[in-house]
């Protein structure tokens, strides 16, 4: 019976523990049958993990998992056997600790030299289950489900905070493996910037359909690495994948930087630090580790890809034109827009009377007609230039777009920040107020300009333009009724007869009402000048000056060396580390930072704010169109009154326009109030802590972004005007 009871441990099936036959345990006590009772669950779950962690080896679609189960099984369960082969040495040798007298072995004893494993091999059996579930409709695994290997990884971290040495002792083990596993996909991407050979859909980068694109997918990001760090290493790999794919141009700048130096060396020299880490792997031994290879691959490949002259022109670029730093753009961006949607209204007059149905499909924006505003916009700025050598501008005009946003796309709420702390942007779109229907100036992110800014820090950069853009258009819209000087002054009529339109009574009754009913338009749109203005300035002049300014010195500082090993970690070259940049991935940090503070400024993530301010540019436009639309028809009506053929048409037309305007007016009466009042709320809520942006200078690569004057600068400017709630702007 010995010998079933060894060979039923070793994973054999034996009529001791069959469910079928039971004859033997009329032949026993029953605490023998107890004692065989417990031997055959061992004996059972030995048979099952064997089983399992086979399949496992075989099937598992991570390779963590499977290196786990290849572990257990070749380690493990084979110490397992081994002690079942020690007992039976004992046996056949006559140990005394085993055989007692006359050669008698008994049960109880063979029994006591497995207790230990009763509850290891039940943590083993747990594990496998984790790894791949068993089927519910039989007892073999699943084919669909599975943990991943950051799972596996956190779980077994987790098992190891126990009181049981043994279990402790086997979870550290099978963590250490796991790491290891986990530490061959990462060297790949650190070291050459490519995806694992095996196992990549169980890494935590992820290549996307664009070109060069990969992103992080935190469902598959073990605990122990922290998000500044999976940050600094997706960009890593990032930074190798552009350099090897731009083999000319690093080819030819390396030996410049570090000469005798290869990109086999420098893998090399990077794969010293990740072999220099312990097991089971420390959050911070593993950041060092990053962070040196960072700053390694920084001052040996990536300042020649991306160099400080490149990332001081594409910040010069957003300032300029994204933010509006160059006042002359948006003039002539609004002028240019202008211009097109006077001639398109002009031909589609043309082309309704001609054919309705093509002028109807003509009436959405194209691309094309877009980009040709857009390259009239860059011919109007290089003829002001008359060096003619501005390489801002020229940049500019190469990469920047205006375009129709595709279907699907919405406002960015996030950044792929190392913190993940950008704030969520208001809904609210002004993109739809330049042209009838919605465009997007935007920025073309190519290769090595992603490096430093990402796709979605360019659309937040459309979002704030759009923003900025519909405030100055409001702004330069309303300043022109002030250019209408027939608007504001009675001239003589035609016929050289000063007094108007004529010099009878009823003109100058007419003239009289007229001015009556006006003064009330003119006083609200002062009051709108005056609060968009002001807002413009602001936002404008304020805030974006100080906050680039601030940024740019940053930029243009150099870093300092955060630790000496840090500093051995590039390779020894003729440029001194005094005067070396920041590295891209800290600069990159910072301008996350950067780009999340500002927004915050100028009050894009305010819902109540944008929602009211946007009501207030839309009313504008209705108020300037309305009052257009009746002077042109005061003018043609005096021009008939003049002739003494002053028709009925021509006078209800006028009535109609005139309650329309007053309409208007009123709609942008309320909402002037209902801005002002927001802003005061925004000025009590943002109070303290709330005042800025919080961002940490651990995860903003130590840039602390410029605060300044909060919104009470601008309500000391609308006070003072009096522009409020109690101030009757009629």
């Amino acid at each position: 019976m010995l010998h079933e009871v060894l060979l039923a441990l070793s994973g054999h099936p034996s009529p001791l523990f069959s469910q079928e036959e039971q004859p033997l345990p009329d032949l026993l006590s029953p605490s023998e049958a107890a004692l065989l009772q417990s031997i055959g669950r061992l004996a059972e779950l030995h048979r099952q993990i064997r089983q399992h962690v086979q399949w496992i080896a075989s099937h598992h679609k991570s390779i963590i998992c499977r290196a786990v189960a290849t572990t257990i099984r070749q380690t493990h369960l084979a110490r397992f056997q081994q002690k079942i082969i020690d007992v039976e040495s004992k046996i056949l040798t006559k140990d005394a600790s085993i055989v007692g007298a006359y050669d008698i072995v008994p049960l109880a004893s063979v029994v006591g030299e497995f207790d230990e494993w009763h509850r290891r091999m039940s943590w083993l059996w747990d594990i496998a289950c984790f790894m791949q579930p068993l089927s519910k409709s039989n007892s073999n695994p699943s084919t669909s489900g599975g943990c991943s290997g950051a799972t596996l990884i956190d779980h077994l971290r987790r098992e190891a905070n126990t009181g049981f040495p043994d279990i402790e002792e086997t979870a550290i083990a099978l963590s250490k493996v796991a790491e290891t596993a986990w530490l061959r996909q990462l060297a790949s991407w650190l070291l050459y910037g490519k995806l694992p050979v095996s196992g990549t859909q169980d890494f935590f980068v992820v290549a996307e359909d664009a070109a060069d694109g990969f992103r992080k997918d935190k469902q598959l990001l073990p605990g122990f690495v922290t998000a500044p760090t999976a940050s600094s290493i997706l960009f890593i790999g990032k930074s190798l994948h552009q350099a090897r794919r731009l083999s000319h141009t690093a080819a030819t700048l390396l030996p410049s930087a570090a000469p005798g130096t290869s990109e086999t060396e420098l893998a090399k020299l990077h794969l010293q630090h990740l072999s220099s880490l312990s097991l089971p792997l420390q959050p911070a031994q593993l950041s060092r580790a990053v962070s040196a290879i960072r700053l390694s691959l920084s001052q040996n490949v990536l300042q020649h890809l991306l160099p400080m002259q490149g990332t001081i022109r594409l910040l010069s670029c957003l300032r300029d034109y994204m933010l509006l730093g160059r006042g002359e753009f948006s003039l002539a961006v609004i002028g240019q827009v202008d211009t097109r949607l006077e001639a398109r209204q002009q031909s589609m007059g043309r082309l309704l009377q001609q054919d309705p149905v093509k002028a109807l499909q003509g009436l959405s924006i194209k691309d094309a007609e877009l980009q040709q505003t857009l390259g009239q916009v860059w011919k109007a700025l290089a003829q002001e230039d008359e060096a003619g050598e501005d390489d801002v501008l020229e940049f500019a005009s190469k990469h920047m777009t205006l375009s129709v946003p595709k279907k699907g796309d919405s406002r960015p709420t996030t950044s792929d920040s190392i913190n993940g702390s950008m704030p969520q942007m208001s809904p609210v779109a002004f993109n739809d107020l330049l042209f009838p229907s919605p465009t997007l100036l935007g920025l073309s992110v190519d290769s090595p300009l992603d490096l430093f800014i990402s796709a979605r820090e360019s659309e937040t950069y459309s979002s704030i333009n759009a923003y900025l853009l519909a405030i100055r258009r409001a702004q330069v819209r309303l300043s022109d009724l002030w250019r209408r000087t027939a608007a504001r002054r009675d001239h003589p009529s035609p016929s050289g007869r000063a007094g108007g339109a004529g010099t009878s009574q009823e003109s100058k009754l007419r003239t009289k009402q007229r001015s009556r009913d006006a003064r009330k338009v003119w006083a609200t749109c002062s009051a709108a000048v005056f609060l968009i203005s002001e807002t413009s300035t602001y936002l404008e002049g304020e805030v974006i000056r100080e906050s680039c300014d601030h940024f740019q010195r940053w930029v243009t500082t150099p870093g300092p060396i955060e630790d000496p090993d840090v500093s051995r970690a590039s390779m020894q070259s003729d440029r001194s580390v005094d005067v070396a940049q920041r590295d891209p991935e800290t600069l990159s940090a910072g301008h996350r930072s950067f780009l999340a503070a500002l927004t915050y400024a100028l009050l894009l993530t305010d819902v109540h704010f944008t929602r009211e301010l946007r009501s207030l540019l839309g009313n504008l436009d209705a108020l300037i169109a309305f009052f257009k639309s009746l002077l042109d028809l005061q003018q043609k009506l005096d021009l008939q009154h003049d002739a003494g053929s002053a028709s009925r048409l021509s006078e209800d037309d006028e009535r109609r326009v005139s309650v329309e305007l007053d309409r208007a007016r009123k709609k942008v009466d309320s909402d002037l109030k209902s801005v002002v009042n927001r802003l005061r709320q925004l000025d009590h809520e943002r109070i303290g802590s709330a005042r800025y942006l919080d961002v940490r200078p651990a995860d903003s690569g130590g840039f602390e972004p410029w605060k300044g004057g909060g919104v009470d600068r601008l309500l000391m400017k609308l006070d003072f005007g009096r522009v409020d709630d109690e101030f009757d702007l009629v």
